[in-house]
């Protein structure tokens, strides 16, 4: 009996230990699970931060795109119609009755005398008759515009240029602020 009361105690103590050993692995591997369990969750929040930080970014991106096209688009139309109101003016000025346009280029002819002296002229065929010149002034040729003169002295150093076009133009850029506010009815 004595050998198998040894071999009992051996297989007891076999059976502890195994025992012991199963304890502390359980344990290590509920250790190990509640680890991995906080650390999904934490990737699990700093994934949904991360996201929401996206989607706001990205949101923000959008409304700022969006912001952009549509000052794009405003800025687009209120330069069409600026170009449409400038293209009407010009029209009008180009359909000014004979008597008024003859009265303008004489206007305009004693503006250069006074700058010039006598100088070259020079007018669009269709106004060729219209323009009524001083003695010493002399005819410069014509000129592709839709009206208006061209002034350029006798050495040909200084150029006055009162076409429509560029008159337009000059008033045009001095009161662009003032256009702008009675285009939209500021």
């Amino acid at each position: 009996m004595g050998l198998e009361k040894v071999v009992d105690d051996i297989l007891r103590r076999g059976e502890q230990k195994r025992a012991e050993i199963v304890r502390t692995g359980e344990r290590e591997r509920d250790e190990l699970m509640a680890l991995a369990k906080k650390k999904i969750e934490d990737d699990r929040v700093k994934n949904i931060q991360r996201t929401k930080s996206f989607i706001a970014q990205m949101e923000q991106q959008e409304i700022s795109s969006s912001e952009l096209e549509s000052k794009r688009l405003v800025l687009e139309s209120q330069k069409k119609a600026m170009d449409e109101l400038r293209e009407q003016v010009l029209e009008e000025l180009t359909r000014v009755p004979t008597e008024r346009r003859k009265k303008m280029y004489s206007k305009l002819i004693a503006r250069a005398t006074s700058e010039l002296g006598n100088c070259y002229v020079y007018s669009n065929e269709k106004d060729k008759a219209l323009v009524r010149l001083p003695d010493g002034m002399l005819t410069g040729g014509t000129i592709d515009t839709r009206g208006g003169l061209v002034f350029e002295s006798k050495d040909r150093t200084v150029r006055l240029d009162f076409r429509f076009e560029a008159l337009l133009d000059e008033l045009w850029n001095s009161k662009m602020k003032e256009i702008y506010g009675r285009l939209l009815g500021e």
